[in-house]
């Protein structure tokens, strides 16, 4: 290889990649739990994990990992399993 810059570039890809898979794995273990404490049907827990899976998915959305239209459904479907709880 003659130039540094592919080597660069493929270290960047690799680092970024590890960083957003792992995000991502937490966002969608936050959301599982929600979903879960819904079929229980324990709507105070549902409320406050439902916070913290909020939290990591606006985040994400600062980050760049996740796009702002995609922040908005997935909380927007969170909110609505949640809020129908009786």
């Amino acid at each position: 290889m003659k130039h540094k810059s592919p080597k660069k570039r493929a270290k960047q890809d690799a680092k970024r990649y590890l960083r957003n898979h792992s995000y991502k794995s937490r966002i969608a273990t936050a959301t599982k739990q929600v979903l879960a404490l819904v079929e229980k049907g324990d709507k105070e827990q549902a409320l406050a994990e439902l916070k913290t899976a909020q939290a990591l998915i606006d985040a994400a959305a600062t980050k760049g990992i996740l796009q702002r239209n995609t922040v908005g459904r997935r909380v927007g479907r969170l909110m609505r399993h949640v809020s129908a709880m009786s």
